[in-house]
């Protein structure tokens, strides 16, 4: 009487299974891992964006509750705006009292952030240049940004934007102030942010001259 043996695998057919085993699992972990890191990519953008669109809403804030106080003009260029505003009193450590001061944002270029700036307006009158001691990063890794202020021109009567507002032009507040900005580039931050803030009481006269004399565009 025979006696029947089971056949076990052989030595080729265990190196293919071994063999697809391997790959579904290189495959599974693949997917699993692209899957992670999208999903991580867009929560950092998300949260980016997020911070972004928080930072600018104060930014807007900030100046459309800008007011005329002679003391401290309204004056601007392609990187940096300064403009009088409420900051926190120096007596106010634990309360919310604020006093008069100078609000400013700036962008250095060197190490790519926009900054802000909040100082009480005694400071400003000892010291009128950027302190370290009173900035603040508020957006980090900025490409590119730039301020423009608007303005109506008293010869044709139209609104239009300018890289700069100095109080040797201008006696007053611009109408508006537009902020374009634009992210560095890479694997997470990838974008272009445009945000215009129109200001209550801002005239925009700009100072035309004619002759020897000055008109505004409110004249």
């Amino acid at each position: 009487m025979k006696i029947k043996r089971n056949k076990g695998f052989t030595l080729v057919e265990l190196f293919i299974s071994t063999t697809i085993i391997f790959l579904v699992s290189v495959t599974v972990y693949s997917t699993f891992f692209n899957a992670i890191n999208v999903w991580r990519r867009a929560n950092v953008s998300r949260k980016l964006e997020k911070d972004i669109a928080i930072t600018l809403t104060k930014l807007s804030r900030d100046m459309r509750n800008v007011f005329d106080f002679s003391g401290i003009p309204f004056e601007g260029t392609e990187d940096a705006v300064f403009f009088p505003g409420l900051v926190k009193a120096a007596s106010s450590e634990q309360s919310s009292q604020a006093e008069v001061g100078r609000i400013a944002y700036f962008f250095d270029k060197d190490e790519m952030t926009l900054f802000k700036e909040e100082k009480r307006y005694p400071d400003v009158y000892k010291e009128d240049k950027i302190d370290d001691d009173y900035v603040v990063p508020v957006i980090s890794d900025v490409e590119q940004l730039t301020f423009s202020y608007c303005y109506l021109d008293a010869l044709s009567s139209e609104y239009k934007w300018k890289d700069s507002w100095k109080k040797e032009d201008q006696d007053s507040i611009p109408q508006a102030v537009r902020l374009e900005l634009v992210l560095k580039k890479n694997e997470i931050n990838a974008g272009q942010f445009t945000k215009t803030i129109f200001i209550p009481i801002g005239t925009g006269e700009q100072k035309k001259e004619f002759g020897n004399s000055v008109k505004t565009a409110q004249e």
